[in-house]
């Protein structure tokens, strides 16, 4: 099995959105990491042959959408900020040092946003 390349560097950011044609199919969207998610995940990929009226009945598409609901998701940009901020303004004793602190967590959220 492919594991991702792009993890670190370019791997992260706003992905740019495909262009999209009356014969673009789910499976052309799909890249090779897309691939591993699923893999990992087990999920069954049969539904992605089938029409998309037949996925609410298909049971391998359940199947995996218990795997997938299953899942603890952690927003690590949000919880970075967090502990940042909560490591530094408990030592910072003036206000103005508070204020710089919390100044530095929103453009390092910034710049997180932004690559």
């Amino acid at each position: 099995m492919h594991i991702p390349e792009q993890r670190f560097g370019t791997g992260f950011g706003k992905p740019k959105f495909p262009i999209l044609l009356p014969t673009t199919s789910l499976a052309d969207l799909a890249n090779k990491d897309c691939w591993f998610g699923m893999h990992q995940l087990h999920i069954d990929l049969e539904f992605m042959s089938l029409d998309v009226k037949e996925w609410a009945t298909n049971a391998a598409l359940k199947k995996s959408e218990v795997n997938v609901c299953a899942m603890n998701v952690v927003n690590d940009c949000a919880e970075r900020g967090i502990k940042l901020t909560s490591d530094f303004v408990a030592v910072a004793r003036k206000e103005q040092h508070r204020q710089n602190v919390l100044q530095a967590v929103e453009h390092d959220r910034s710049q997180q946003l932004a690559s």
